[in-house]
């Protein structure tokens, strides 16, 4: 018994000799070290900060709001370092004074902290000019704007839609318009007045577009709206076809004919009149008013495109069904 006694008396003695040892052990001096991939930078440009120095936790306080260093007895606060490497990025610009605070402390019970810091500014700029998207809504629809090359934007726009089973015009001479950009300071101006939200825009015509950055630079964008063509009228055989619209695909258009049956419909003469400028193309081959059509071929894809006078590289292009029902 005495002997048992005695295994437990020195396995208590050697735990509590350890446990003294490590609450004894002093917290090592902190060094606040860091190496910082950028401090000049953009708005919402990812900054990675690697801490490099000694400390059992690390904190950066950004600077921004929220987040200040001199304020943080009151409610701003920093966030821990994670394996040694911090990411950040700013969404507004200005001027940051970031805070490395390296903090350690005893073992066991934390007493004895101890703080050592290192600071440095960050400057981000808002020099954002790229317009990221162009909308416009009408209900019920929205209609995109599409990029054609660096500094030009279409719009595409069909003469009605359908909503609750019936044709609506569009009246695109009174269009608002909204714009995607990923900057909330930079200013855009349409025709050279600054963009308002509330406004409506004469979409019967093309717009000069100018993004100012907060920083001060400019970029110049052409915005060019185009109507998808249409036949005024079609008939083949010498009966008129009926356009029906599609609610969901604006560009797509199918004219619907009741012929007599015996009509050969691989040798169809088609007579039409488009709204304006049009070309009539099936697989690419321009077809002209009184040539002939193979309407039996289900490999044709024909389309009806409109290209601008003024950028070339604008088109609209309106997808043609042709649905024939013999009688």
């Amino acid at each position: 018994m005495k002997k048992y006694y005695y295994i437990i008396m020195c396995v208590c003695l050697t735990l509590f000799t350890i446990a003294c040892t490590d609450e004894n052990k002093k917290a090592d001096t902190p060094i606040a070290s860091v190496i910082v991939s950028a401090t000049q930078l953009e708005i919402n440009q990812s900054m990675e900060i690697r801490f490099t120095g000694i400390a059992d936790q690390a904190v950066i306080y950004t600077g921004d709001k929220g987040h200040s260093y001199a304020l943080r007895d009151s409610s701003d606060t920093g966030f821990v370092v994670n394996k040694g490497l911090f990411t950040y990025s700013y969404a507004i610009p200005g001027k940051f004074h970031v805070v490395c605070v390296a903090s350690t402390y005893d073992t066991f019970m934390g007493k004895g902290l101890r703080r050592d810091t290192t600071a440095f500014d960050v400057v981000v700029k808002d020099d954002v000019t790229t317009i990221d998207r162009i909308f416009s809504s009408i209900r019920p629809n929205v209609y995109f704007a599409e990029l054609v090359d660096t500094d030009s934007w279409m719009m595409c726009f069909p003469t009605k839609q359908l909503y609750n089973d019936k044709e609506l015009k569009i009246n695109t001479a009174r269009v608002r318009l909204s714009f995607e950009i990923t900057s909330d300071s930079s200013k855009i101006y349409v025709d050279e007045e600054l963009y308002n939200s509330k406004n409506y825009y004469d979409m019967t015509k093309q717009h000069a577009l100018r993004v100012v950055s907060d920083y001060g630079s400019i970029r110049n964008y052409k915005l060019y709206p185009i109507i998808y063509p249409e036949f005024t009228s079609i008939k083949i055989a010498g009966v008129y076809g009926t356009l029906q619209r599609n609610a969901y695909d604006q560009s797509l258009q199918t004219y619907i004919f009741a012929l007599p049956i015996g009509t050969d419909l691989t040798h169809i003469i088609p007579e039409y009149v488009v709204d304006g400028d049009g070309i009539l193309y099936a697989n690419g081959k321009e077809i002209t008013s009184g040539s002939e059509m193979n309407l039996v071929d289900r490999d044709v894809i024909y389309t009806l495109v409109r290209t601008s006078s003024a950028n070339a590289k604008v088109s609209a292009v309106s997808k043609i069904k042709f649905e024939v029902t013999l009688y």
